[in-house]
């Protein structure tokens, strides 16, 4: 199945392309996490992941032409 990211500040670093965008073919049963680990993003490093939009954490499915964004957390008041 594929899917595509998107990465954001410090995350872009991750992608071999320059926009921090891309697309992945996965097999069935994948899940964020999967993504995060094809991605090399250390498990310890603080992000915001979203799918198609809405907060998704690691073990969330994924189905077919799904959308993933990740960019770390934002503090601010």
């Amino acid at each position: 199945m594929k899917i595509s990211f998107r990465l954001f500040a410090n995350f872009r670093s991750f992608s071999s392309s320059t926009d921090g965008c891309g697309e992945l073919d996965l097999v069935e049963g994948s899940t964020v996490g999967t993504v995060s680990g094809v991605l090399e993003i250390p498990p310890e490093a603080e992000r915001v992941i979203l799918l198609n939009g809405h907060h998704a954490k690691e073990d969330t499915l994924l189905s077919e032409g799904d959308s993933l964004t990740y960019f770390p957390p934002m503090t601010g008041g």
